[in-house]
């Protein structure tokens, strides 16, 4: 079986971080799973969850459980549980990048719920815990007129979304920024990493192979102009919203990374597949968006099979006439696979 983070399907090839544990059978009957659960974090699990509420995507079938963990205790004890069940899980964000498998999810998914922005002593330093939203972060950084962000304005989805792809944009990125973080390791223990760690790279970090958990990162902003900083997230958001389908319709932001050719420059995806006629596709109740091809929708009723068999013909075009493989942004989650529960260490 195969798989994509920020990538594809069936003969897509699948990007082998998503998900890189296979299931092994439950410790303890799935009857008696929510019971333990609720006696361990002292919150109901939720059973038979449509995962379609939480993708923009809007796609999706059901997962055996679901959890949104509210605080770092919370979350952290969710994995410990996790562990010691042999319960197969995902962590989630905003689902903003997300298309989950049209059977849904044979596991847990964990949503990061966890909110919160501190000053750190030092100047700049904010501390973010992950399940923030960008939004609020870039809100946060302009009432208190530290620069730095402006590139962010108008990204949706969560801070940890954004440190796992490097969220940006016009040659800046988030990881940029980031100078400390603390993950969490499958048995739910906390461990500290710098910069480095992340091995960033264009929409890309260390945590598609590893696929960890954020639990909080710290970002090294500087003081500016509070004027200066609104106009420049204006603009950004402006640039951002010009070729982005409604906020009304259902999608999940650009569908392909831009190839970053061998002499090193990059190509945009939208040109290229403009170019050989993607705008026309459409498989079942997915389509490209007229008004840019790096864009797939869900019409009405799509499955995540057309949304997966849509790109495959939009790679296959761009591949045979300009001899370039694209890779996708959007992570695809299939029903039988976990996240690694093994310690980090």
């Amino acid at each position: 079986m195969e798989l994509w983070s920020y990538v594809p399907a069936a003969r897509i090839p699948f990007h082998p971080a998503v998900l890189s544990v296979r299931i092994s059978p439950m410790k303890r009957s799935a009857a008696s799973l929510p019971g333990l659960f609720q006696e361990a974090l002292e919150r109901p699990l939720q059973r038979r969850v449509s995962l379609r509420r939480h993708s923009s995507f809007r796609i999706g079938g059901r997962a055996d459980y679901f959890f949104a963990a509210r605080s770092s205790e919370e979350l952290k004890a969710c994995l410990g549980f996790t562990h010691e069940r042999a319960l197969p899980y995902y962590v989630i964000g905003a689902g903003t990048n997300m298309l989950f498998a049209d059977d849904g999810y044979r596991g847990l998914i964990l949503k990061n719920e966890v909110r919160g922005i501190h000053r750190k002593k030092g100047a700049g330093r904010v501390e973010v815990l992950a399940g923030t939203p960008l939004a609020d972060l870039v809100s946060f950084a302009l009432e208190e007129g530290w620069a730095g962000l402006e590139f962010a304005a108008g990204i949706p989805g969560t801070v940890g979304g954004a440190i796992f792809g490097n969220a940006g944009a016009w040659g800046r990125a988030i990881g940029q920024l980031l100078r400390e973080a603390v993950l969490l390791d499958g048995r739910g223990k906390e461990f500290r990493v710098g910069n480095d760690f992340f091995e960033f790279g264009y929409r890309h970090s260390i945590l598609k192979k590893r696929h960890l958990t954020i639990l909080q990162v710290v970002l090294g902003l500087r003081k500016g102009d509070r004027g200066r900083i609104m106009a420049e997230m204006e603009e950004s958001l402006a640039k951002r919203k010009a070729p982005c389908p409604s906020p009304k319709m259902a999608y999940a932001g650009s569908f392909f990374k831009n190839p970053i050719l061998p002499d090193g420059k990059k190509m945009a995806a939208g040109y290229l597949l403009d170019k050989v006629g993607a705008k026309e596709l459409r498989k079942g109740g997915a389509a490209v968006y007229p008004g840019h091809a790096n864009f797939i929708l869900n019409c009405g009723g799509a499955k995540a099979a057309d949304i997966r068999g849509l790109a495959r013909t939009m790679k296959a075009r761009v591949k045979k006439e300009f001899g370039i493989t694209l890779t996708e942004e959007i992570i695809y989650l299939p029903a039988g696979f976990s996240m690694p529960r093994a310690s980090a260490v």
